[in-house]
């Protein structure tokens, strides 16, 4: 059926319809083998599915067409918080909605993997409609204990972020992270971030070209910058930090006010729990301050004073402030030695000494 596919795309869509009809009732397998042929025969049956301008819509199956199938199919799923994956599901009875539903998207995984290098254009809209499943399921960290559908769902989303983005598709890109953005699940929150920077920097040149779609791209990382998991919260430092490096956001001065603003938060004496949205706001600030310093490591450009002056202020916060000021500081110390003798004398006055502190113990016991 594999070797009959690759022909039968390129002679006429009859067969592709046919072969396709065939098909569709057993998308739910139970074997693996036999679901990663399927999603390699799925391949061939849409590759001639291309939308170019000023053409007629092709005479092979459509993508959009079987996405919209398979959503249905796939209902018991969506309305789920979140979806989890047991054994003892793969045995249950045919007529169980959602056990099918899972083997369903098993397959339908392994046709996003292997369409990946293979499609000659990326259907983005029909993606975008399978995004948030993929969030719920993509773990956070890489284990190779994870079972089947978690791996190949973080697979996907890593292959799917690193599609060709039109100027119409970075639009619904941004509203399907923004929606996902505000999911109550942490992993969700922090894999937005993780598809927003490769989706990015594989697409630089496209988002540049849309001012307004650049500010999007801000506000969502600072929007995330304040979660209230810890995570998501120095996922976005880190994410913040290489669109600054590569000049995606501009380092003005309303953005250094915004997070000076931020770390400036003041914390009340006691340490109760109405404490921690003010704490989050003042981490929020200092990841912020320190990304824009991570993200210059070969110069020192003249802003780098003032933000290490910030930076300092901070060295005796509560936890996980104290934390991130010291890793940062500690990369400033890694800069080559004469990178920091070209710096601006200021950052030898002051900032420089702050530098240095945290390696020594506070003196208060003294």
């Amino acid at each position: 059926m594999l070797g009959g596919a690759g022909p039968a795309a390129v002679e006429g869509g009859g067969l592709l319809h046919r072969l396709l009809a065939y098909l569709e009732p057993r998308l739910t397998q139970v074997y693996k083998d036999v679901r990663e042929r399927i999603g390699s025969v799925l391949t061939y049956i849409f590759m001639m599915d291309v939308s170019l301008p000023n053409t007629h819509p092709t005479s092979s199956p459509h993508v959009a067409e079987f996405v919209g199938r398979v959503l249905e199919r796939l209902e018991p799923l969506t309305s789920e918080a979140e979806i989890h994956n047991h054994v003892q599901e793969e045995n249950a009875p045919q007529s169980d909605e959602r056990a099918q539903a899972v083997k369903l998207l098993k397959t339908v995984l392994k046709w996003l993997m292997a369409s990946a290098g293979r499609t000659f254009t990326t259907p983005v809209q029909q993606q975008l409609q399978l995004l948030p499943l993929l969030f719920k399921i993509a773990p956070v960290e890489i284990d190779e204990n994870y079972d089947e559908m978690k791996q190949d769902a973080r697979t996907c989303l890593s292959l799917m972020s690193q599609g060709l983005l039109y100027p119409e598709h970075v639009p619904l890109v941004l509203a399907a992270l923004e929606e996902m953005a505000a999911s109550r699940w942490w992993h969700a929150r922090f894999s937005v971030l993780t598809y927003l920077q490769t989706a990015v920097f594989y697409n630089l040149f496209t988002l540049l070209s849309l001012p307004g779609q650049v500010l999007r791209v801000r506000a969502l990382v600072l929007r995330l910058l304040q979660d209230e998991q810890l995570e998501v919260r120095v996922m976005a430092g880190t994410t913040l930090s290489g669109l600054l490096q590569c000049c995606f956001l501009p380092l003005d001065a309303r953005l250094q006010q915004q997070l000076q603003a931020l770390g400036r938060t003041r914390l009340p004496k006691a340490r109760a729990e109405a404490a921690a949205s003010d704490l989050v706001r003042r981490h929020a600030g200092v990841l912020g301050l320190s990304a824009c310093v991570l993200s210059s490591p070969y110069q020192v450009p003249d802003w780098m004073p003032q933000m290490l002056m910030e930076l300092s202020r901070h060295l005796n916060d509560p936890q996980p402030i104290e934390m991130t000021v010291t890793k940062t500081l500690s990369r400033v110390q890694a800069h080559p030695p004469g990178q920091l003798a070209a710096a601006p004398a200021e950052l030898h006055r002051r900032p420089a000494a702050g530098a240095h502190r945290p390696a020594v113990s506070p003196c208060y016991y003294a």
